[in-house]
């Protein structure tokens, strides 16, 4: 008689900023980013800098509202607890590019070879933490500089994910939202 492997579900810890991208949410015609990542049976943690998070401009404008924070980046005392790392995309990232603590959880991600990711606009606070170096990234152009100053190497906005190592970025979440997951469920595969 074989014994069966015990699987447990993949643990991923969403960063969330000031406001969060209406390809996040719940209610468009594709499942959102937090859909996808559940709808693979992982077990998803939200974590902020505030009590709450807004949704963006477009999303208040679709009705949609910004899911509720479980914990704080601040409470996250031991990043070895998850799998992976993902920034979620929004138009700004006030709070997290300003956290100390967000800066070190990101940084021990990558030291510990977890998979981290970022969409769009998301890729600068990668950038802020200092773990783009060497890496290719796709990200917002606007923020092409900004990756080239902490070492990435810009790929392109209009372009689909690129996986460097255990890194996964892209852009354009409403197009290539689903590559963009699937991309990040390969990197977090390969490293099971």
């Amino acid at each position: 008689m074989s014994a069966k492997k015990s699987h447990k579900p993949v643990r991923m810890l969403v960063l969330v900023g000031d406001q969060i991208g209406s390809n996040c949410l719940s209610g468009g015609k594709k499942l959102s980013i937090l859909e996808k990542f559940r709808k693979y049976g992982w077990d998803v943690t939200i974590a902020g800098v505030e009590s709450a998070v807004q949704p963006c401009p477009y999303a208040v404008k679709l009705g949609l509202t910004a899911p509720d924070i479980d914990c704080f980046v601040d409470d996250v005392d031991d990043i070895s607890t998850f799998d992976a790392v993902s920034v979620l995309p929004g138009p700004t990232h006030n709070g997290l590019l300003e956290s100390p603590a967000a800066m070190t959880l990101l940084r021990q991600a990558a030291e510990s070879g977890l998979v981290i990711s970022a969409w769009c606009r998301g890729v600068r606070v990668l950038a802020k933490a200092g773990v783009l170096q060497g890496k290719q990234v796709v990200g917002h152009s606007d923020d092409q500089e900004m990756i080239e100053q902490a070492g990435g190497f810009f790929v392109g906005h209009d372009h689909p994910p690129v996986t460097d190592g255990t890194l996964v970025t892209g852009a354009r979440s409403y197009y290539y939202r689903a590559k963009n997951a699937d991309a990040i469920k390969k990197a977090v595969d390969a490293r099971s």
